[in-house]
C-alpha cells in the first residue's frame, strides 16, 4: 500500500489498539448523494440507525467545503464532512487505508491546498476521444481528488446544431455525449466546464467558404518559420461577433457549470492584414468585452487565457472583476510567480495553467512538466489564486498517446491537493499501483524514464523536443516546397541548421531506447497491453526520427546512413497501420487521416532522403564504431 497518510494535511494516532475491519460496513449517511461510495471497494449497506453503524458519515459545517476528518476508534469509523464532496474524498482516503484485517486507530484531518484542481483535454486537433476514454480520465481525476474538467473545443469537435453540415462523421462529441459526460463528471464531484475558442484558433472555420472573408489575414501569415493558414477572426467585422454568438447559443445553454472558458488566446494575425497599424491591445480588449457581454447573458462566469494581456498589465483594470484570467506557460522556466504576484496586487482573479508537455514531444518532457506544474501550483498557493488547470494539447496531429500524459496528471492531482515537498516521489508508485495495476511495478518507472529521452537531444527546445521538431520540419519539407524554387532537402537543412544528431548521441539514444524495449518485452504479457503497445510504437517513432537526423551528419559513414534510411522507408506500411490501430483503440475515427498525413509526409521525405544519399556516392571517410 502507498503511504496515503503522507499525502493528507495532518494525522496522528488515536490511542493504542486496532480497529477490526468488518466483512461488511453498516453505514450511517444522511445524504441522497450515495454516489459518494462510487470507488469504495468494501461491502457496505446504508442503515437508518446511527447506533447500528460501524462507519458513520456525519456532517460538520465547521469544516472547509472540501475538507474531511476521519476518526478511527475501537468500534467504528467516523468521517466528518461539510459538503458531500468532502465525504467522497474522505471515503477515497479511507478505502486506501483499509488493507488487511485490521487498521491502526488514526485521527486524520485533510483539505485541499488549492481550490480548483483541473484538467483541460484538447479534443480538437484531429483527435476526439471515445466517450469511454474520457470517462476513464474522469475516474482517474476523481480518485486524485481533482474537481474541474474542460474539453477544449476549436473547429468542429462539438455538435454545433447550427453548423451540422460541417461536422465530420466520428469527428465530434455529440450533444447527448456531452450531457452524458457532464453527468458522469458531476457524480464524481467534478465541475464539467464548457470550453470553446472564438477569436484565435479559428482556422477550421476560416477554411470554409462561408467564413473565409472573416479572417484578419485571408491569405495567412508567415509564422514560426513557415507560412500558415488564417486562424484569427477579424474583430472589426460585426459578422465575426455574430458567428461567435451563434456558436455560444449552440453550446452554453446545454451546460450546467457556472463557468465558461471563452479562451481568446493567440490571435496571431492581429496587427497585420486588416488590422495593420492599429493598436493591437485595444482591438483585442474591445472584441473580448463584446464576447464577455454575450457570455454574461447566459449567467456564466467567463474564463479566458492571459497570453495577450499578461504583456500589458496597464490593461488589467479594463478586465471585468468577475473574469477569471488564466496565465499559461509550458516550460520549466515560465514565470508563473512573477505574473501571479502582479495579478494578485491588482486584484485580478486568476488561475495558472501548466502543461503535461506530452504534445510536440512524443514521450513528454519530464523535467519541464514537473517544474512547470510545481511552479504553477506554488504561484497559486502563494498569491491566492483560484486554482490550477493542467493542459493537455494535441499540436501537429496529436501524435502522442494518452498514457504519456498520465504521470503529469497524477503529479498535478497529488501536488495540487497536498502541496507537500517530495510529492514527485509518489508518482511512480501511483502509476504502478493505481493506474496500471502492475504487479511487477515497472511500467510507471518506464514511462518516467522515457520522459527523459530529450536530455539526449542535440539541444534543449521549448514547448517541444528537438526530436519532435526534426519530425515536424521533415514532414513539412515536401508540402512547403511544392511549386517553389527550393528542394525539400535544402529546405530541411535550412530549418535544422547545425542541430543534426551527432553519432555519439545517436548511439547513446539508441542504446537507451533499446534497453527500454527489452524491459517492455520482459513485462508486457502480464500488464495493460494497449498502453505497452503505445509505448513500443512511440519508441519506434523516435528511432525513425533519429535515423533521419543522422542521415544528414556527413561525418558518419554514408553506407551506414543509407542502411538506416532504408530501414525507415521499408517500415512505412507496417508503422502507419499500427498507428491507425492504436489510435482507434481510444479515439473516434474522425481526424485520423489528417493526423496520419503528417506521418505519411515524414515517410515521403525519408524516401527523398534515401534517394539523395544514394545519389551522393561513397566519398566520405568511414567513422569507426
Amino acid at each position: 500500500m502507498r503511504n496515503i497518510l503522507s499525502n493528507v494535511s495532518s494525522y496522528c494516532f488515536n490511542g493504542s489498539g486496532m480497529f477490526k475491519i468488518p466483512k461488511q460496513f453498516n453505514v450511517f449517511f444522511k445524504s441522497e448523494k450515495v454516489n459518494a461510495f462510487i470507488f469504495f471497494k468494501k461491502d457496505y449497506k446504508i442503515v437508518e440507525n446511527e447506533n447500528e453503524a460501524n462507519l458513520k458519515l456525519i456532517q460538520d459545517l465547521s469544516l472547509p467545503n472540501e475538507g474531511y476528518k476521519i476518526v478511527i476508534n475501537d468500534e467504528f469509523i467516523e468521517i466528518n464532512y461539510h459538503k458531500d464532496c468532502g465525504a467522497f474524498y474522505g471515503l477515497l482516503t479511507l478505502d486506501e487505508l483499509l488493507v488487511g484485517n485490521e487498521i491502526k486507530k488514526y485521527m486524520i484531518f485533510d483539505q485541499p491546498a488549492i481550490k480548483t484542481r483541473g484538467l483541460m483535454l484538447d479534443i480538437s486537433r484531429n483527435k476526439v476521444p471515445k466517450i469511454e476514454t474520457i470517462k476513464y480520465l474522469i475516474d482517474m481525476m476523481a480518485k486524485l481528488k481533482m474537481n474541474h474538467l474542460e474539453l477544449y473545443v476549436e473547429g468542429f469537435s462539438f455538435e454545433y446544431k447550427s453548423f451540422s453540415k460541417y461536422l465530420e462523421e466520428e469527428g465530434y462529441i455529440t450533444l447527448d455525449e456531452y450531457k452524458e459526460l457532464e453527468s458522469y463528471a458531476n457524480q464524481r464531484f467534478i465541475d464539467f466546464v464548457p470550453n470553446q475558442n472564438g477569436f484565435g484558433h479559428m482556422g477550421d472555420w476560416l477554411q470554409k467558404d462561408e467564413f473565409k472573408d472573416l479572417a484578419v489575414c485571408p491569405d495567412g501569415i508567415f509564422l514560426w518559420g513557415r507560412h500558415r493558414t488564417p486562424t484569427t477572426l477579424n474583430p472589426l467585422d460585426q459578422r465575426s461577433l455574430e458567428l461567435v454568438k451563434k456558436m455560444y447559443a449552440d453550446m452554453i445553454p446545454h451546460t450546467k457549470s457556472k463557468y465558461f472558458n471563452m479562451n481568446f488566446d493567440e490571435p496571431f494575425e492581429l496587427g497585420h492584414g486588416k488590422t495593420e497599424g492599429m493598436n493591437v491591445q485595444d482591438i483585442y480588449l474591445d472584441f473580448t468585452l463584446k464576447a464577455y457581454d454575450e457570455v454574461k447573458k447566459y449567467q456564466k462566469i467567463p474564463m479566458m487565457w492571459g497570453d495577450v494581456l499578461v504583456k500589458h498589465p496597464d490593461s488589467w483594470n479594463r478586465i471585468p472583476k468577475d473574469v477569471i484570467f488564466i496565465d499559461w506557460g509550458y516550460d520549466a522556466g515560465y514565470s508563473f510567480a512573477k505574473h501571479a504576484k502582479g495579478l494578485h496586487e491588482q486584484g485580478v482573479q486568476f488561475m495558472c495553467a501548466p502543461g503535461t508537455c506530452s504534445w510536440s514531444s512524443f514521450f513528454g518532457r519530464y523535467l519541464d512538466w514537473y517544474e512547470n506544474i510545481k511552479n504553477a501550483c506554488d504561484a497559486v498557493y502563494d498569491y491566492d489564486g483560484l486554482g490550477v488547470i493542467l493542459t493537455d494539447w494535441g499540436d501537429f496531429g496529436h501524435l502522442q498517446f494518452l498514457p504519456i500524459s498520465y504521470a503529469p496528471i497524477v503529479y498535478m492531482g497529488l501536488y495540487s491537493w497536498s502541496h507537500k515537498e517530495g510529492t514527485i516521489l509518489k508518482v511512480r508508485d501511483y502509476l504502478n499501483d493505481e493506474i496500471f495495476k502492475d504487479s511487477n511495478k515497472v511500467i510507471g518507472d518506464l514511462l518516467l524514464d522515457l520522459g527523459h529521452y530529450s536530455r539526449y537531444d542535440s539541444e534543449y527546445s521549448g514547448n517541444g523536443s528537438k526530436t519532435f521538431y526534426t519530425f515536424m520540419w521533415a514532414s513539412c519539407a515536401i508540402p512547403d516546397t511544392r511549386n517553389k524554387d527550393i528542394s525539400p532537402i535544402t529546405y530541411f537543412k535550412g530549418k535544422m541548421g547545425t542541430t543534426f544528431m551527432k553519432y555519439p548521441k545517436f548511439r547513446i539514444m539508441r542504446k537507451f531506447l533499446n534497453l527500454k524495449l527489452d524491459e517492455i518485452d520482459f513485462i508486457k504479457m502480464d500488464n495493460d497491453l494497449l498502453a505497452i503497445e503505445e509505448i513500443i510504437q512511440t519508441v519506434k517513432m523516435l528511432k525513425m526520427i533519429h535515423k533521419l537526423s543522422l542521415a544528414y551528419n556527413e561525418e558518419v559513414d554514408l553506407d551506414l546512413r543509407i542502411r538506416y534510411m532504408t530501414e525507415v522507408v521499408n517500415s512505412r506500411e507496417s508503422f502507419i497501420n499500427e498507428q491507425k490501430r492504436l489510435w482507434l483503440a481510444r479515439n473516434k475515427s474522425g481526424g485520423l487521416q489528417s493526423s496520419i498525413k503528417h506521418i505519411e509526409s515524414f515517410m515521403d521525405f525519408a524516401s527523398e532522403t534515401l534517394k539523395y544519399l544514394n545519389d551522393r556516392g561513397d566519398n566520405y571517410e568511414e567513422i569507426k564504431n
